[in-house]
């Protein structure tokens, strides 16, 4: 793990792939269960949980955002969409909408950090502040998804 820089997509597909496949488990064996929509916040939040796992897995990797924003939409375009869970229509959506949401939080989770690095660096303060910017994209809901 010398080289840290592409972990955050690795992570980021690796993550994206378990929520859809326990999507999928549960549209299979529960059809009555309404399962949450893949809208702004929805993204958001997986955004934000695959920045706390790379944050504590690899602390201070390097950031490339021309690159995270490629990955990023390629993952969030074809993933859903092998999965059923989004039509076949939708992965231009999903893929603007992934890229620009995942890049974007990925740029402010990025400037929080070191912003709280220079303090005294609490584990706790980077999860709520994660929670406040998830709280902080709800009123996205329902817009361009």
């Amino acid at each position: 793990m010398k080289n840290k820089s592409y972990l955050l997509n690795i992570v980021l597909t690796a993550g994206l792939s378990v929520i859809l496949l326990a999507c999928v488990l549960v549209k299979t064996f529960l059809p009555g269960v309404i399962l949450p929509a893949l809208d702004i916040p929805g993204v958001t939040l997986i955004s934000l949980a695959v920045l706390l796992l790379e944050h504590f897995f690899a602390p201070g990797a390097g950031r490339n955002y021309l690159l995270i924003f490629f990955f990023s939409s390629i993952s969030f375009a074809l993933l859903p969409v092998a999965s059923g869970i989004a039509g076949a229509g939708e992965w231009w959506k999903l893929a603007l909408a992934g890229g620009v949401i995942f890049t974007g939080t990925t740029w402010i989770f990025e400037s929080v950090t070191e912003r709280i690095a220079s303090g005294n660096g609490s584990k706790t303060a980077l999860i709520l502040t994660a929670l406040g910017i998830y709280l902080a994209v709800q009123c996205f809901t329902g817009i361009f998804l």
